[in-house]
């Protein structure tokens, strides 16, 4: 008879490096960029202590929401060990066959649209910070302190943006018309697009600032034929066709 393997955990402290000055104006530099004006206490992390206790609130807060997020299993001032909620999506779609990613990617996404239509934000949206178990998506790192301070709205379209971006390594062979897919799945589901933000009018007045930057990238012949600005060309042909597609009439 072999003994079972006991529940994975994972423990998070307080005393862990935090995120350096240089990476603190990159988040606020990008987040206000894009049109979404974090505050710059909210992205200039410096006491460990108050970062765990308001992930903690946050996760018994979702919880007692009916949310799916790791469960607390305790919690001291200076470490918050929580239970394990499966694979990320990030790792999931790694491993997962090409043909197979972008249902996977357009259910994350109007799973997002989900959430939020219940009133809630994430404020970490990548790949990495969502999982799922082959039935349901999950949500883990909550201590991005976006709100109060921040229309919920405002922080939900941030969300949206996450996501997307982070899938852009998976949507680059599928082409642009995966990422307008993904976009409406987020924004044309019929039982929550009357309840989460206006994507399409946002990305409008993005796409403009966006292009800009590729245009201005091109003059570099290296990152002209870089990876990471053919994901971005990519992701923003997808936005410009998600914004000239009208949406389903109610």
């Amino acid at each position: 008879m072999t003994a079972s393997n006991p529940p994975k955990t994972w423990t998070k402290s307080a005393d862990r490096p935090l995120r350096s000055l240089r990476k603190s104006l990159g988040i606020w530099l990008f987040a206000h960029f894009v049109g979404v004006p974090v505050p710059w206490a909210a992205a200039r992390q410096t006491d460990g202590r108050i970062l765990l206790a308001y992930e903690h609130e946050r996760l018994l807060a979702l919880a007692a929401a009916g949310e799916r997020v790791p469960p607390v299993l305790a919690f001291d001032g200076d470490s918050l060990v929580s239970g394990d909620i499966g694979t990320t999506l990030d790792h999931c779609l790694h491993r997962s066959p090409e043909v197979e990613r972008l249902p996977l990617m357009c259910a994350a996404a109007a799973d997002l649209a989900s959430f939020h239509a219940r009133g809630q934000w994430h404020g970490g949206a990548q790949t990495r910070n969502i999982t799922w178990d082959g039935q349901h998506f999950a949500r883990l790192d909550f201590e991005e302190c976006l709100q109060p301070g921040m229309p919920l709205a405002t922080v939900q379209i941030y969300d949206a943006l996450q996501l997307v971006l982070s899938l852009a390594r998976y949507l680059l062979p599928l082409g642009p018309q995966a990422v307008q897919a993904v976009l409406s799945a987020y924004a044309d589901t019929p039982a929550t697009r009357a309840q989460v933000p206006d994507l399409r009018a946002f990305l409008r007045r993005l796409l403009p600032r966006l292009h800009r930057v590729s245009r201005l990238a091109a003059w570099s012949a290296r990152l002209d034929r870089s990876r990471e600005l053919e994901r971005l060309r990519t992701v923003l042909d997808g936005m410009a066709a998600f914004v000239q597609d009208l949406p389903p009439r109610a």
